[in-house]
């Protein structure tokens, strides 16, 4: 889903990190109310994306630090990504890209 050179788990938890501890100190938002939330995001982006809607940049960071708030807290793991809702190998999306450039073949 996203054209950005892939980086190492670890550095993108940090996103989810900082995500969690916003919402904690600035917002003063329960953890428990935080899963909720995160976890409703996510389920709204699979639902826009199912149906073939857009999906805004804004949104699409959103639901980056969302799901990265969720690993970070242990809620859900990266591996859990089956249907490749929100990582795209680059090597798929190069190849579909080219068989749509290159009708003849």
């Amino acid at each position: 889903m996203s054209k950005f050179q892939e980086v190492d788990d670890k550095e993108c938890l940090v996103y989810g990190k900082t995500l969690i501890e916003h919402s904690i100190r600035k917002e003063k938002i329960p953890i428990k109310l935080q899963i909720k939330t995160y976890i409703h995001f996510l389920n709204s982006i699979k639902r826009r994306k199912d149906n073939k809607q857009p999906i805004y940049r804004s949104d699409h960071l959103l639901a980056y630090h969302s799901l990265m708030a969720l690993c970070y807290l242990g809620i859900t793991d990266l591996d859990n990504d089956q249907d490749g809702v929100l990582r795209v190998n680059q090597k798929s999306r190069k190849t579909s890209l080219s068989n749509k450039s290159n009708p003849e073949e």
